[in-house]
């Protein structure tokens, strides 16, 4: 089929599931083969049903739920097999409606499923991914903006180097947003926070945080001013708690813009 639609995809569908009807399994166990849309519609729909078996927690729905649910389950029209069927009746071909109501019947049950196999952890974990999924983006679309200012050749640089000529960092800085380059700062605790001060004026302005991860080394955005951007001296500390200080406890580096 080389990606186009396919009439049986449904069915491949329920074929992943276990859950068609002997007629069905029929047609779709002659077409699986000669199929590469319903193939990977098979595949995809296997990895679906096994993500939700190892995101969720198993525990046992309460009983009553689970009867109401059978119940529901047990009410579902079905086709009587060939064997079971008047001899004066001709088989009942699967009309398209059908095999639709089919389908959603068991997307339904299969979902409910879910829900009680995860005793409620599926609806927590799919929260817990989104918010992970969201945080990602920040940070993707964080590192975008200080890629960015780092490769406009107007924005100004200055690397901070300890007392000992070693560089520890690279700060940043255009009028409308500043970013920092860790390159031998040990990663900070939830407890410390590292502070970029402006050192251009006679008392050090504490200008904007960072943290530094274990193996990181790229660019961070900080929250940035053009005040920051008028500074051409600048230097970072650690510093206990996670608000800017007053002032530093201990300067680790400095360094100045270099000139254009």
């Amino acid at each position: 089929m080389n990606g186009e639609l396919c009439p049986h995809e449904e069915l491949a569908v329920g074929w992943a599931m276990h859950s068609l009807e002997p007629d069905e399994e029929s047609v779709v166990r002659d077409h699986l083969p000669t199929c590469a849309t319903c193939q990977r519609t098979v595949r995809s729909t296997q990895e679906v049903l096994a993500g939700i078996g190892g995101a969720v927690r198993q525990e046992q729905p309460p009983p009553r739920l689970r009867a109401r649910l059978m119940e529901q389950i047990e009410h579902i029209p079905q086709d009587l097999p060939a064997q079971h069927r008047p001899r004066h009746a001709a088989p009942t071909p699967l009309r398209p409606q059908h095999r639709r109501r089919t389908g959603r019947v068991l997307l339904a049950a299969a979902a409910a499923l879910a829900v009680l196999a995860g005793g409620g952890y599926l609806g927590v974990r799919v929260n817990q991914l989104s918010s992970e999924v969201t945080a990602a983006q920040s940070r993707s679309n964080d590192l975008a903006k200080a890629l960015s200012l780092a490769a406009d050749p107007s924005t100004n640089r200055a690397v901070l180097r300890t007392g000992s000529g070693d560089e520890v960092a690279v700060v940043l800085s255009s009028s409308a947003s500043g970013a920092v380059l860790p390159l031998n700062l040990k990663p900070n605790d939830s407890g410390h926070v590292y502070v970029v001060w402006g050192a251009s004026t006679k008392a050090p302005v504490a200008l904007a945080m960072f943290d530094v991860r274990a193996g990181s080394t790229d660019p961070q955005l900080l929250a940035w001013s053009a005040d920051a951007h008028k500074h051409t001296t600048f230097a970072v500390s650690l510093e206990s708690g996670r608000q800017l200080p007053a002032s530093p406890s201990q300067v680790l580096a400095g360094g100045q813009v270099a000139p254009a």
